[in-house]
């Protein structure tokens, strides 16, 4: 497969549903550096770029040129417009997107620091009516596909007590293979994570979310818990700059980070990561040479403002 020479056109490769959000990015902010009401402070920059994991996993994809299809709800506003012409401009598959016509487009104001790290002002706006209801009515979409990326765990409550209706059905009516993505503050016990994990192929968050759902401070036994809860193949840790644990339950490995000369937005790093991965996964890669690329792209990712602005065609991650 060429992802140079492919045209992006047809049955989308992977159907991401979830988060669509505007991101207002301000750099630099420091903590604490906020100006006094009435004042200005001036800081570096400000970019307006598309966020979530529906718009940096699906943008991050098709750069790398493999077609996509996106499920999630934008309002009837400006940014929606906004991420609507971003969608088409990397000709992605924009037939499961829902218009909200009560509620504002999800947006955040990202503040980054001098280090690239990050802090947010979030307003969730139509995300909050976003339910499986809206998947559902996509299955056909989601059917043509090979990978179904559902995101995130811990930032759609409204969402998640449907978990395990909506999991289940995915792969009962249209057999592909799940990723599920983890983010925020992932509160679940571990009856609900056992009734749906089962029905998750991919299941890689990173170390503080799954240490929240885990309960568990070593990286070996957190992806035990998570096959003790049912994940039935591929389980991971992201650790940050250190890389990844990955295991296929039969095998577990450390694949270490790539190193970066200047980190200056950690913004999208996660997503990053999820596109490499999956990308290598439906070039045949096996999840320790997946995970390596996802560790690439991710390095790629931080090394500019805003989620998806590094990224480039998936050659340049395997050679």
């Amino acid at each position: 497969m060429n992802s140079k020479k492919r045209k992006i056109s047809g049955k989308p490769d992977v159907t991401i549903a979830g988060l669509a959000v505007v991101d207002i990015i301000g750099r630099v902010i420091e903590a604490g550096s906020f100006p006094r009401p009435g004042s200005l402070s001036v800081i570096d920059s400000i970019k307006l770029t598309s966020g979530g994991n529906v718009s940096n996993v699906g943008i991050d994809l098709a750069k790398m040129g493999f077609r996509v299809g996106a499920i999630t709800r934008l309002g009837n506003d400006e940014l929606g417009r906004f991420l609507t012409n971003e969608f088409n401009a990397y000709k992605i598959d924009a037939s499961g997107i829902i218009i909200d016509r009560k509620k504002q487009t999800s947006s955040t104001i990202v503040c980054v620091a001098e280090d690239g790290e990050r802090s947010f002002l979030h307003t969730r706006g139509c995300l909050t009516n976003f339910t499986a209801g809206d998947i559902f009515q996509n299955i056909p979409l989601i059917k043509k596909s090979k990978i179904f990326v559902l995101g995130y765990l811990g930032l759609l409550p409204e969402l998640e007590k449907q978990y395990r209706s909506l999991l289940k059905a995915i792969k009962m009516k249209t057999g592909v293979m799940v990723l599920l993505d983890t983010g925020g503050k992932p509160d679940v016990s571990v009856e609900k994570l056992k009734s749906f994990l089962p029905y998750v192929d991919y299941f890689i968050p990173s170390y503080e979310e799954a240490v929240m759902l885990s309960g568990h401070d070593d990286p070996e036994d957190i992806i035990a818990f998570f096959y003790d809860a049912g994940a039935p193949g591929v389980v991971g840790v992201k650790v940050g700059k250190d890389g990844c644990i990955i295991s296929d339950k039969k095998e577990l490995k450390h694949i270490e980070g790539e190193r970066v000369g200047r980190v200056t937005d950690t913004t999208g790093a996660g997503d990053a990561f999820v596109a490499g991965f999956i990308a290598a996964t439906l070039h045949g890669f096996d999840p320790f040479k997946a995970a390596k690329t996802g560790n690439k792209v991710a390095a790629d990712c931080i090394t500019a403002i805003g989620a998806s602005t590094a990224v480039e065609s998936f050659e340049k991650y395997v050679t």
